[in-house]
């Protein structure tokens, strides 16, 4: 079992802090052992009509803000970043997936399975800026009924993670089971983040 840890761990990003490429370019990738069986079950994630995206490192919600707005990174602020994004995704079995956020901008993936390994997929945007948000993507951990955890390496060479939940928010048992796998796995606890749904004016 793993050990918790502390609700401290969960190190949400002030806001008077700009996102920046050094705070999102600091964690190279690293190899991420496939599991010895399959992770995730196919049918309940399929099964899922909207897919929230509570808690994540600073690394990926940089990337995914940026690739959503398609603006330069440089004009992608945190405060608008931590109230706007209200980030869902929607899967779909054709082997693409929307993302969806900041009051009704839409993002479309082309996603590819691995062939070795049910739980990975490697993915790119139709359109637009391709290099800012593409990469693979692993789903290491799971109830296969509220939550998933992912690893990401992205293209250029950086990893990331995020937790896709069934619900806005994660109790603060599931919070401390994955923040403290993402510490095992070697993530910086600094580069930790939470969203909020609660302002959203637009519930995608």
């Amino acid at each position: 079992m793993w050990q918790l840890v502390p609700l401290t761990l969960l190190c949400i990003t002030s806001v008077v802090q700009g996102l920046s490429f050094r705070a999102s370019t600091n964690q190279p990738c690293f190899n991420i052992s496939k599991p010895e069986t399959p992770v995730l079950d196919p049918k309940w994630i399929h099964s899922l009509e909207k897919i929230y995206y509570p808690v994540m490192s600073t690394v990926h919600l940089y990337r995914v803000a940026v690739d959503l707005l398609q603006k330069d990174p440089k004009d992608v602020r945190l405060s608008t970043v931590y109230y706007d994004a209200c980030i869902t995704w929607t899967l779909f079995g054709n082997g693409t997936s929307v993302q969806r956020g900041f009051n009704g901008l839409t993002r479309e993936y082309e996603t590819t399975p691995l062939s070795d390994n049910p739980d990975a997929f490697t993915f790119v945007g139709v359109g637009g800026n391709k290099d800012i948000y593409a990469g693979t993507l692993n789903t290491l951990l799971t109830d296969n009924k509220t939550f998933f955890f992912s690893a990401i390496c992205l293209s250029n060479g950086e990893m990331s993670w995020g937790v896709g939940s069934t619900t806005p928010t994660l109790t603060e048992e599931t919070k401390k089971i994955v923040l403290d796998y993402a510490t095992n796995l070697g993530f910086n606890t600094e580069d930790f983040t939470e969203l909020k749904y609660d302002s959203c004016k637009n519930k995608n």
